[in-house]
């Protein structure tokens, strides 16, 4: 099932405008969010993730358009399609209107679920990383929002099955790390936890925000610096990993020829789940 503004249909019903403004000009943007027995988690970090997003791209937002208005939305979906007490992720799609009705004082929004949430050990799979250095990723505000214009990440994830590679680091124009393919990277070195700070062109989004809480809170002896890292910062780590919303945590098992420990990542992991559950 699919709530296309607030009317939910059967997949084969959503269907997109060819001539809608954000499916040609790539300006869509999402937000995957984590509903438990339809409690929607970390929403309010959600909602006003969204509605910063849609000031930068200058969507305008209808007065209706609320936190109830869009909790509802979700947990209506859930219900609807018969889950119960399910971890599932949705993800809620905004964009622009079709091109003739370019005046109009709204948005659409698309939510729908990608499926069961499973944040389950997989230490037994080897995450390794490599650098992707064919293109390199912008940086501002236009790069830490999270849009359907994905081109780098697609690319790269062709260039990582090729290669045998589960991930690869995307650097910035300034040739420092600026996150993976698939998520924002944090470097684990000598008791100190880096990780990029948006000004270097990575994702910002609620679960980067919430591992930063929950370690600088929660992990006594570490804390979390935003801080720039060059690719000899990554090989110098003791411990790699990688986080975003559709999987939890990865831990990295190497990256060229260093192989990395884990201890201090599963202790992350555990407390993550213990959220999430």
């Amino acid at each position: 099932m699919v709530n296309i503004n607030g009317q939910i249909l059967p997949n084969d019903d959503a269907l997109i405008s060819l001539f809608n403004s954000s499916l040609i000009s790539g300006d869509f943007i999402f937000e995957n969010i984590i509903l438990n027995k339809e409690r929607v988690l970390f929403f309010e970090d959600h909602y006003f993730n969204l509605l910063s997003s849609m000031r930068i791209l200058k969507m305008k937002i209808p007065m209706s358009f609320t936190p109830e208005y869009l909790e509802k939305q979700l947990t209506d979906l859930y219900t609807t399609s018969g889950f119960v007490s399910e971890n599932k992720l949705m993800k809620v799609l905004i964009c622009n209107p079709e091109l003739a009705n370019e005046n109009s004082n709204s948005v659409k929004f698309y939510i729908y679920s990608m499926g069961d949430l499973n944040y389950l050990d997989d230490s037994a799979i080897q995450y390794n990383l490599d650098v992707f250095k064919d293109y390199f990723k912008n940086t501002g505000l236009l790069s830490n929002i999270s849009a359907n214009n994905q081109l780098i990440n697609k690319i790269g994830l062709r260039y990582c099955k090729e290669n045998d590679f589960k991930d690869c680091i995307v650097l910035n124009n300034s040739k420092v790390v600026s996150e993976t393919l698939n998520g924002n990277i944090f470097a684990i070195i000598e008791n100190k936890i880096f990780t990029p700070p948006l000004k270097d062109g990575c994702s910002n989004n609620v679960m980067r925000s919430k591992i930063i809480e929950l370690i600088n809170n929660n992990i006594d002896g570490y804390t979390v610096l935003e801080e720039s890292l060059s690719v000899f910062d990554i090989q110098k780590s003791d411990e790699l990993f990688v986080i975003n919303i559709d999987f939890g945590i990865k831990s990295v098992n190497s990256f060229r020829k260093k192989i990395f420990s884990s201890s201090i990542t599963e202790i992350i992991k555990k407390r993550l789940n213990s959220l999430i559950v």
